[in-house]
């Protein structure tokens, strides 16, 4: 057992009290308790202070990075822009180039897109191409990809139109020299355009085409894009193919053909390129030779085919 005693100063009395063992040891683990209690919350405390601050540092840091980041991309997106105005401009210098050289480069710059045929090509304006500022007739118009695109569009439209009235004048050779196994056939010009001394009768004639030697059945093609007028025998010139060529007032003829293209029939559109027959030694003929002739439908007369083959030189000499 153990004595507690309180004394009280002012009325000088004491006061005693019986404590056992037990509950002293039990007083003691409270007080110990409550001190350690203290000490680990304050230490809680302290963690979860030096936590926070540093989770703020680590996000802190993490947005310092993202931000760094945010800016170089920024910074490479505007060089790419910069890179790909840089490419509009010059493509849009490009097409003026072209539109100069064609000769279609309308007042002020803009492109005239009348078409050769005359007709003019339907334009629509992009209005999400201008800025928002006040319009100012003096300041250049920004260049942006919907009128790069609307600037390029009439070029072609121009250049298409121009390429469709180009593929009705005959200016190809009319035989497929080069074939898709990559053989390569020989020709000549065994008889040319102009006054001579018919092979058969021996007599002098103006010869009113252009006889293309080469090897019996090599395909045929049509010199131009046209309409088939005659497919059928033709007296002296045996198997003929004659097709008009409206766009150019043109028409060519094809003569001494061993066959014709399979289903090929009059008023079928046919397109420079396509086979229509094949070579042969129909009608009045001293052996294997397209006879080619080209028609001026208006001014009705026949010109010599040479002045219109474009490029291709014959790879013998008679």
């Amino acid at each position: 057992m153990y004595t507690l005693i309180i004394m009280s100063s002012h009325k000088n009395s004491v006061r005693q009290h019986m404590i056992g063992r037990g509950l002293l040891l039990l007083l003691s683990c409270v007080i110990l308790g409550l001190f350690f209690a203290a000490i680990g919350g304050f230490n809680y405390g302290l963690f979860q202070k030096r936590q926070k601050v540093s989770t703020e540092t680590e996000l802190q840091t993490r947005m310092d990075k993202e931000i760094q980041e945010l800016t170089e991309a920024k910074h490479q997106v505007e060089s790419e822009l910069a890179a790909v105005n840089k490419e509009m401009n010059d493509i849009r210098q490009m097409a003026e180039k072209i539109q100069e050289a064609l000769g279609i480069l309308g007042q002020g710059g803009a492109l005239n897109t009348t078409s050769p045929s005359g007709e003019s090509e339907p334009q629509q304006t992009d209005m999400s191409a201008f800025t928002d500022a006040a319009p100012d007739t003096d300041a250049p118009q920004k260049l942006t990809p919907s009128i790069l695109k609307e600037e390029l569009q009439a070029l072609y439209n121009y250049i298409n139109a121009y390429k469709q009235q180009l593929f009705g004048y005959p200016l190809i050779l009319p035989v497929k020299i080069r074939q898709e196994n990559g053989e390569r056939h020989t020709f000549w010009y065994s008889s040319h355009f102009g006054w001579r001394n018919h092979p058969l009768t021996k007599t002098r004639e103006f010869h009113q085409g252009l006889d293309i030697k080469t090897r019996a059945g090599v395909p045929v093609i049509a010199a131009a894009n046209g309409r088939v007028v005659q497919v059928g025998e033709k007296g002296y010139l045996g198997n003929t193919v004659e097709i008009v060529h409206e766009t150019s007032g043109y028409k060519t003829l094809y003569a001494h053909l061993q066959g014709y293209a399979e289903g090929l029939k009059v008023n079928q559109e046919v397109v420079r390129g396509q086979i229509i027959g094949y070579v042969g030694n129909t009608g009045r003929s001293t052996g294997a030779h397209l006879h080619y002739g080209i028609y001026d439908i208006e001014k009705e007369r026949w010109r010599n085919p040479t002045l219109f083959i474009f490029n291709q030189e014959p790879t013998l000499s008679p």
